[in-house]
């Protein structure tokens, strides 16, 4: 991982991106947030999901780290349009 906290480092903005398994991350996006240092930035997680939602996975991921500027995220069902995810993005209202 340490090539993608190099990347992260250079950010402002972390939107990521996992699919919900048994209502939560998988324990890969919990060592990725373990991992990484997201002072600094904006982290807005969002997942893809058959059928469970996003529930309180992304406020569990945000409490595994101290830094960050975490916002809600978000839960597209699989048959979610690039514009539907777009969307989304720009109701953000991040710069």
């Amino acid at each position: 991982m340490r090539g993608i906290a190099s990347i992260i480092l250079t950010l402002s903005l972390v939107l990521f991106c996992a699919p919900i398994l048994w209502g939560g991350f998988s324990w890969v996006i919990d060592d990725f947030v373990k991992s990484n240092d997201f002072t600094g930035k904006t982290v807005v997680p969002f997942c893809t999901s058959m059928s469970s939602s996003l529930g309180d996975s992304g406020r569990h991921v945000a409490e595994m780290t101290s830094s960050g500027n975490w916002l809600d995220g978000k839960r597209f069902g699989t048959r979610a349009s690039d514009t539907e995810v777009q969307e989304w993005i720009d109701s953000l209202e991040i710069n």
